[in-house]
């Protein structure tokens, strides 16, 4: 079944308030063709839209709910807004649906209320509710379900939880949920980023401001001006295709609808899904340089192996390692350094360490998964030993003390060393790992701030990409997750910003006497009988 032909024969209520036939622009056609898809194939419907405003996708969503219930017999269609205004708005729009339907005379209201819209001859009906009432739709099987404007909902968790168990999952349902971004950390962002990676059974679909044809200069009879000067934000568009008459609108919009406020512009007319989830409070990392340093790439996940007296790598789908670039052979121990953070227990967070290219602040290796700190030290020597033996800095607090002992222990031959000058003249003073004071881990977030800004880092792993992009300052000072409500966590971050600053604090590689002293090739340095010890244990014990 094509949607389209019916969708066309309807009528809506134009800007101008003049009554016109459905011409649907190119947004809502790429709805209709992913609704047409899913249907054609014997699929149910499900769709979440990420969008710009005004491109018109509730009058799309309305419209195949109105399509859908007068071409299904039986079927109760549900419209959820945020705001009792909202829902009412979305139900006129189905009025007006009803009322120029070329082929009405065909079918009786069985009645028509505030708010419910229902028909004789099918038994079908449209009723509309907010998101305020928890129990709407949850006392009848509901065919069709539009979600408008999600992210605004209260508990959409809790909304949805209900609902889809009243919703079939069999062909002749649909669900299309939309909405603007609304920050970071929530039900409409969670269910958005697990549609991307294929987790759920949504398709995706992210309509730009850029492609709409009404937000240019010509189309909103803006001063015709040469576009010069572009700024960093107008070069990373230009990239994407986007014309100098939409640059010169951008411009205006962002002085005229948002109010100079760039980050408020992006998140109503975002370009890119990142933009459009940009966190509501002030973001640590300037977002338009992190894109830049961004190089996304999947890498290859495993886990290091010990095999006699030396560790290789093994390729495993459910491995916590992802490597994106293998060691250089021909280059010693001091090219690479990991910076860790550990966790309490195999029930809590993700433990994290970052691995780095210490000349080019390169991430080369993530390692990211649930376990104890004990047995992370020794995921972080074999680590460590397949990285050519590199420097490892671990956060002390907490569960890093048992990390940080165990590493001792087995006398891994290069932790990294804080080191300060002692109150006695002459005397150096120094503990293991990196302890995370509040002073010192605004040291730490400031160095990374530094390399993100001047662009001299890269970045590979989406997780990490995606954490960074969602730090923000928060209301009562420091710096942490955008979201408060525990789903969203920083262990990719804080293991990156340990990796770079005290990877800065070693000095070059060679040739330079640096605030740690030069270091000298491997070969040069001692290699305790205990890491000797552990390091060709047999992997089969």
């Amino acid at each position: 079944m094509n949607f389209e032909p019916f969708v066309e024969r309807l009528s809506i209520r134009t800007k101008m308030q003049t009554i016109e036939k459905f011409q649907p622009n190119w947004a809502q056609q790429e709805l209709l063709a992913a609704v047409n898809e899913q249907y054609s194939t014997g699929k149910p419907v499900r769709v979440i839209v990420l969008k710009a405003r005004q491109l018109g996708i509730s009058t799309v969503a309305e419209a195949l709910m109105f399509a859908w219930v007068m071409m299904h017999e039986q079927t109760y269609g549900l419209v959820i807004a945020h705001e009792i205004d909202a829902s009412e708005y979305l139900l006129n729009m189905t009025k007006l649906y009803w009322e120029t339907f070329p082929f009405k005379d065909i079918y009786t209201t069985k009645y028509v209320s505030r708010k419910e819209l229902a028909w004789e001859e099918t038994g079908s009906s449209i009723r509309i509710a907010t998101a305020k009432n928890m129990r709407a739709g949850r006392s009848r099987t509901i065919n069709a379900m539009h979600g408008s404007e999600i992210a605004f909902w209260d508990r959409p968790d809790e909304m949805m939880l209900g609902l889809r168990q009243t919703i079939p999952n069999h062909a002749k349902s649909m669900i299309i949920l939309e909405s603007t971004a609304n920050g970071v950390g929530n039900w409409f962002y969670d269910t958005w980023q697990n549609a991307v990676s294929g987790e759920n059974d949504y398709k995706p679909l992210f309509f730009p401001w850029w492609n709409h044809p009404e937000y240019t200069a010509t189309a909103s009879n803006l001063k015709k001006e040469a576009l010069t000067g572009l700024n960093e934000d107008e070069r990373v568009l230009k990239k994407l295709k986007v014309s100098d008459d939409h640059l010169i609108w951008r411009r205006w919009a962002v002085r005229n609808l948002a109010d100079s406020n760039l980050e408020r512009f992006m998140q109503e007319y975002p370009s890119t899904p990142e933009e459009a989830f940009i966190a509501s409070g002030t973001n640590v990392f300037p977002i338009q340089s992190l894109k830049l340093v961004y190089e996304p790439k999947l890498g290859v996940k495993g886990s290091p192996t010990r095999r006699g007296n030396y560790v290789e790598f093994l390729p495993d789908r459910s491995g916590s390692l992802t490597i994106f670039r293998k060691p250089s052979s021909d280059l010693g121990w001091g090219k690479y350094f990991i910076g860790a953070d550990p966790t309490h227990t195999t029930m809590g967070d993700n433990a994290c360490a970052q691995v780095i290219n210490r000349r080019t602040y390169e991430q080369v290796a993530v390692w990211n998964g649930k376990i104890d700190p004990m047995t992370f030290a020794e995921e972080l020597a074999k680590l460590g030993a397949y990285y050519n033996h590199a420097t490892i800095s671990t956060e002390v607090e907490g569960p890093g003390y048992a990390t940080i002992g165990r590493l001792v222990e087995i006398d891994y031959p290069h932790i990294w060393r804080n080191r300060w000058a002692d109150r006695s003249p002459g005397k150096i003073s120094e503990t293991m790992g990196w302890s995370t004071t509040f002073k010192r881990k605004e040291w730490a977030i400031g160095w990374l701030i530094k390399l993100i800004a001047d662009q001299d880092m890269t970045i590979h792993d989406a997780k990490t990409y995606d954490e960074m992009r969602t730090y923000v300052t928060l209301p009562a000072g420091g710096y942490g997750p955008a979201d408060g409500s525990g789903r969203s966590h920083d262990d990719c971050v804080m293991a990156m910003a340990i990796a770079c600053i005290c990877a800065s604090t070693e000095g070059p590689v060679t040739g330079y006497e640096g605030p740690m002293g030069e270091l000298e090739p491997r070969d040069a340095l001692p290699i305790s009988p205990a890491w000797e010890e552990w390091n060709q244990e047999s992997v089969v014990k």
